[in-house]
């Protein structure tokens, strides 16, 4: 397949040419990358297409969701594709890997955040960036997370921990506990264009729930059962408190400096069923929870697929979508299948007039174009790269 020339190919702008010099940020969740990545995984065959769909969209760094575990495999993979592209990493990751060298994943749980359990401690949080920038990239260990994020609580207990848990409380009931990130989110620290920039990569809770019976009162499935009700709504607030979680963090940015420039991105799990809970039982929104409140425009986070399209004419709009059910939605079958689960967001900093780097308006976009062109070229026997399309957003650097 052939593929479009990518930013590390690209002489160093200047003069006239110097405002067409780019930076491009992707997030991608890679459905089970671990089956395709592993020798001998049982998805091995989707792998050259990924790596083919990862080459055309080139990157300057890419935010993994749902990857591989296992660092080591993850870091030699990482170095054949079409450009070099290493893994940054936490401080104190050899010693620990060094601690358990067949089991990467139980010897990084700790260090990294995550649970200990091969279940949901196995889709993982990595970023891969381009060797040749020399970005000075590392990863930031989860203990900063938690204190700061911790620090932004009104509650005094909340603000004593520093297991990354916070208190829950369940709406209408005298029941309350404690929740944590089912996968901790991970913060890249890299300077681009002289700025230290902060890319916070997240894969929130998913609120597809266990029960399958029961879900409905009537044939016409018009009301749902109060068990089931019950049910969906406590996993909800649960998702809810964890993108609190992460504006709390950057709340805790916004109290150390004045113009920090963040950016979040990742799967949100904002989907199925989005509109019948978060319109008729929850009153708020996922997202409206995580971008922050207009009255502090300067905290507000921005969304990359905000202005998608032809800023003019919005003709976009079909195309703000990041992931397709395979049917109908089972709790709304009248919405549309579509669903934006995959976004990029970032504060003022990054789109501040007469500052660089800086995302200019129609910088983002969902890269159906490259998915369908390379998905086209697999055998129909072979599955898809993923299931979700990855979303991108370019800075403008001069």
């Amino acid at each position: 397949m052939g593929r479009t020339t990518g930013s590390a190919n690209r002489p160093a702008a200047t003069g006239d040419d110097a405002t067409m010099a780019q930076f491009k940020i992707t997030s991608w969740n890679i459905k089970h990358m671990h089956d395709a990545i592993a020798p001998g995984g049982k998805d091995a065959a989707r792998l050259p297409f990924i790596r083919e769909q990862i080459a055309q969209m080139d990157p300057d760094i890419l935010c993994i969701t749902e990857a591989t575990p296992d660092l080591p495999l993850l870091q030699q993979w990482a170095a054949t594709l079409h450009v070099p592209y290493v893994v940054p990493t936490i401080p104190g990751t050899a010693e620990a890997l060094a601690k358990l060298p067949n089991n990467p994943r139980k010897a990084l749980c700790k260090l990294y955040g995550y649970p200990d359990n091969p279940l949901s401690g196995s889709q993982w949080i990595w970023f891969l960036v381009k060797a040749l920038l020399n970005l000075g990239a590392e990863l930031q260990d989860p203990k900063i997370w938690r204190r700061f994020a911790a620090s932004q609580y009104a509650d005094a207990a909340d603000q004593q921990r520093t297991d990354g848990k916070w208190g829950l409380y369940y709406w209408a009931e005298r029941k309350a506990g404690l929740w944590n990130h089912v996968r901790q989110p991970q913060v890249l620290v890299a300077t681009i264009a002289g700025l230290r920039v902060e890319l916070i990569g997240a894969h929130l809770r998913s609120k597809l729930n266990s029960t399958r019976t029961g879900i409905w009162e009537d044939e016409a499935r018009t009301t749902f059962t109060e068990p089931y009700l019950k049910e969906v709504m406590n996993d909800r607030i649960k998702l809810a408190t964890e993108a609190e979680n992460i504006r709390k963090y950057i709340d805790a940015r916004f109290a150390q400096d004045a113009n920090p420039a963040v950016m979040v991105m990742g799967d949100l799990n904002d989907g199925p069923g989005r509109e019948v809970f978060e319109r008729k039982h929850l009153y708020f929104d996922l997202i409206g929870n995580l971008q922050g409140s207009i009255f502090e425009a300067e905290r507000f986070l921005n969304h990359a697929r905000f202005d998608y399209g032809t800023p003019v004419t919005g003709s976009g709009e079909g195309l703000r979508w990041s992931y397709k059910l395979s049917g109908k939605d089972p709790l709304d079958p009248t919405r549309d299948p579509h669903l934006l689960l995959d976004h990029i967001m970032f504060t003022q900093r990054l789109v501040a007039k007469d500052t660089l780097p800086r995302i200019r308006s129609g910088a983002g976009l969902v890269e159906h174009a490259i998915h369908e062109r390379v998905n086209a070229m697999r055998p129909r026997k072979v599955p898809e790269t993923s299931d979700h399309r990855p979303v991108s957003v370019s800075l403008t650097l001069a």
